[in-house]
Parts: C-alpha cells; structure tokens; sequence
C-alpha cells in the first residue's frame, strides 16, 4: 500500500459518516478522471481497475441508504446509483469518453450537496 492509499484509508476511518460519503464520492470522481486517462492510453487493465472501484463505491453508497429514513431522497439516491452503475458497462463496453464525463459531473453534484448539509452541521 502507497503512502497515499494508506493516507485516504487512514481519512476514511477517522471521518464522520457523513465526511465518509465525500470521501467516497472523491474517490469515485478520481476514479472515473483515471479510466478516461486509461482509456485514452490503451491500458485497458486500468481501465477495468478503475470501472471496478467506482462500481464498488456505488454499491457500498447504494447499501448505505435508509429508505425508512432517507424516504424520497433515499429512493432517488438509489436510482441515481443505479443509473451510475448500469452507465460503467457502456463506459467498459465503449470507452465512452463523454459518458465518463457526465458521470463526473454527477457524482461532483452530489458530493457538493453533501458538503453543504456538512457545512450546516
């Protein structure tokens, strides 16, 4: 593990759950910046390693929701990360490039959302 990977693992499990959803959609962003560079080198098993992580990232905001809780913002979360999750198979398929774009504005749109409920905490 680099000294950076154990710096944002470190990040991760001493932030508030609430830090810990930025985090995750920081990391999914650079993710998604990282397999567009991939794509555009050819290194398609980076590519795939970095489809992996956000896929992963998805998945484990997805089972964080609370519908109970979360009710309509939650059920919303959910389709958006469905959406997120079905759009890597083109983006693997195609290497969409536009796509990955798109996914990277959404997912900063969220992560900006959660920063300013945690800027009003």
């Amino acid at each position: 593990m680099s000294p950076l990977e154990a710096y944002m693992q470190n990040s991760v499990i001493t932030a508030s759950p609430l830090q810990q959803i930025i985090l995750l959609y920081e990391r999914a962003i650079v993710a998604l910046k990282s397999a567009k560079e991939n794509i555009q080198e050819g290194d398609i098993s980076a590519k795939v390693e970095n489809i992996t992580k956000v896929s992963d990232i998805m998945r484990a905001l997805d089972s964080a929701l609370d519908f109970e809780q979360g009710g309509e913002i939650a059920k919303n979360l959910h389709l958006l990360y469905d959406f997120v999750q079905r759009s890597l198979f083109q983006v693997h398929a195609k290497n969409d490039l536009q796509l990955i774009d798109d996914l990277v504005e959404i997912l900063q749109k969220l992560k900006e959302g959660w920063e300013g409920i945690e800027s009003n905490h």
